[in-house]
């Protein structure tokens, strides 16, 4: 499947959400979660509890810090421009060129976004390290004057890398764990707050050669998540199906099973109009939800082991799982 590693990159910011914090130090650099990019939090931001970055809650701003392979610069960097970023957000000029201290190559883009009836000031930046490509996300609510322009672009000109531990570890510091990996190979954590796994040697898919399972959760927590009906829990699953950046996506079936988890199939088609097979598990907490996707083809066949995968992930941070209702 051509440019398959670009669905799995365009389907990152299908999950990204909102945030939770505990105490960092402004002034000196700091890496989320002890990950291979940091930055010095500007004002009252702390690091995030369930995502890699920061955040300032009475402010509501915060701070998402996402990690790429180092080659992926060359990949997002061609998109980062006014017209791609509009779908997303409202842009206030040009992209502007920097070069942050170690003549670290990066990109800078300013605008506005709106989410949830909440206007916020957006910064989106990549820069290119040595063996990484960094992505920091700041978004701060229109109405607050705690930061200013120069605040947030000093943070961003403290950008600093060092040298990534190993990949379990990385998965230890994610904000769920997985009890049943159902021997598929995990390849490389996501964003701070998700993971890629496939079966086959292949590290970088850009074919159908391998399945690919992403495991994603939600960013923070969100108590409106504990109330949602049996019915809104399914529209969300289904949107969430919906907004792969697969072609002609059909739901085949949908089912809730008795611990509360949708688990929905469907199929689609990639560039080329070949066939590809969908399957989406969506377990809930009471402030969160965790989603197992799973892309491959009809003789790839891993629909069982896509279910023991999802059925074994769990949130840290969202408390109990939600009961299917009576």
């Amino acid at each position: 499947m051509r440019n398959y590693s670009k669905l799995i990159a365009a389907g990152l910011y299908l999950f990204l959400g909102l945030f939770l914090s505990v105490p960092a130090s402004a002034g000196t650099v700091v890496f989320p979660g002890n990950g291979a990019v940091g930055l010095e939090p500007p004002g009252a931001m702390t690091v995030a509890d369930s995502f890699a970055g920061f955040r300032d809650s009475a402010e509501g701003a915060s701070i998402l810090v996402a990690e790429f392979p180092r080659e992926a610069y060359a990949e997002i960097a061609p998109q980062f421009n006014a017209e791609t970023l509009s779908a997303r957000m409202t842009v206030n000029g040009a992209v502007q060129k920097l070069t942050l201290p170690g003549d670290v190559e990066a990109l800078l883009v300013t605008g506005v976004q709106e989410q949830q009836g909440i206007s916020y000031r957006k910064w989106v930046m990549i820069a290119r390290g040595a063996d990484i490509t960094a992505m920091i996300t700041v978004q701060i609510p229109g109405t607050s004057e705690a930061y200013s322009d120069e605040q947030v672009r000093a943070a961003l000109n403290s950008v600093r890398f060092q040298p990534r531990g190993s990949l379990e570890e990385e998965i230890s510091r994610l904000p769920f764990t997985v009890t049943e990996r159902a021997d598929f190979r995990a390849v490389r954590t996501l964003v701070g707050s998700g993971l890629l796994l496939t079966d086959g040697p292949k590290d970088i898919v850009k074919d159908a050669s391998q399945p690919l399972v992403i495991i994603a959760s939600s960013l923070g927590t969100n108590p409106a998540v504990g109330a949602l009906s049996e019915d809104q829990r399914m529209q969300l699953a289904l949107n969430a199906l919906k907004g792969l950046p697969v072609k002609d996506v059909q739901v085949e079936s949908t089912d809730v099973e008795e611990d509360g988890d949708v688990l929905i199939a469907g199929k689609g088609k990639d560039e080329d109009g070949r066939a590809i097979s969908l399957r989406q598990i969506m377990r809930f907490s009471s402030t969160g939800h965790v989603r197992t996707v799973c892309i491959f083809t009809a003789e790839q066949d891993i629909a069982a082991r896509c279910d023991q995968v999802g059925q074994a992930v769990s949130l840290k941070f969202g408390g109990e799982s939600l009961k299917a209702e009576e």
